[in-house]
């Protein structure tokens, strides 16, 4: 084999890749509107198939939106309260209840411990053997905020507990600042995976959606503060039930 031949070769792909690479991330610029462009998208897609990352044209959004910073309260439990609600539940479930019955019943709990309940959604209901756990996400003005949730769990038909905190959305601040567009943080994942993992250990990747969300930097339950600031995060979904979140404001 001519090694200085294939060298040049692999040289030349390598700067092709870049070229894409770059129009990718820099080719929606001139645009005021954050619109992700066609071209772009389309190549943004072959350069991630080579890469052995598929999605589908359709799953990239075309355009983003100006957001602001959202403003995040933290809120806790009361313990107390919650544990005399519990113990005084006269209204037994079984492992066959449906599922609307047991996000209903925890509904229900919430508002006996006078939990405010207001911008928690219906996220999933876990079920492992007599164990049911109904998690709630929070949503505020129509944007997840992602890594803000609250499990109710119950055991043989009866609640054993409520999550201990959450944090709440109070408002979105008054400055907007463009996002970055979804193929840029297409771009951003497949440099994460290939940084992250060996070309030999990475599994195909199948991206099932893509959407703006917003996030808490650091956030712990019990991180002791009482106020804090979540900013927009790309939630990139992929092989059923990964997820990867990439900073969606402009570096």
């Amino acid at each position: 084999m001519d090694w200085s031949k294939a060298k040049n070769i692999l040289i030349a792909a390598l700067l092709v890749t870049n070229l894409i690479l770059i129009g990718a991330i820099y080719g929606s610029m001139d645009h005021p509107d954050g619109s992700d462009r066609e071209d772009i998208r389309e190549n943004t897609i072959l350069l991630l198939r080579e890469h052995r990352i598929y999605v589908e044209e359709d799953v990239i959004p075309e355009k983003n939106q100006s957001l602001p910073v959202l403003s995040v309260r933290y809120r806790t439990v009361d313990q107390e309260k919650a544990d005399l609600v519990m113990k005084e539940w006269t209204e037994p479930l079984s492992g066959n209840t449906a599922d609307e019955a047991y996000c209903d019943a925890a509904d229900k709990l919430l508002r006996q411990a006078e939990i405010n309940a207001a911008s928690f959604v219906h996220r999933s209901v876990q079920r492992m053997d007599q164990t049911i756990s109904v998690i709630y996400g929070v949503e505020y003005k129509g944007y997840s905020l992602d890594n803000s949730r609250l499990i109710v769990t119950f055991r043989d038909g009866a609640p054993v507990a409520i999550g201990t905190s959450w944090a709440e959305p109070v408002t979105m601040g008054k400055n907007r600042k463009q996002v970055m567009t979804a193929s840029t943080a297409l771009i951003k994942f497949m440099s994460e995976l290939e940084t992250s993992q060996a070309e030999e250990d990475r599994e195909d990747v199948f991206v099932d959606e893509i959407r703006l969300v917003y996030w808490l930097e650091g956030y712990t339950e019990n991180g002791g503060v009482s106020e804090d600031t979540a900013v927009p995060y790309w939630c990139i979904e992929y092989n059923g039930d990964q997820r990867a979140y990439i900073s969606a404001y402009e570096q």
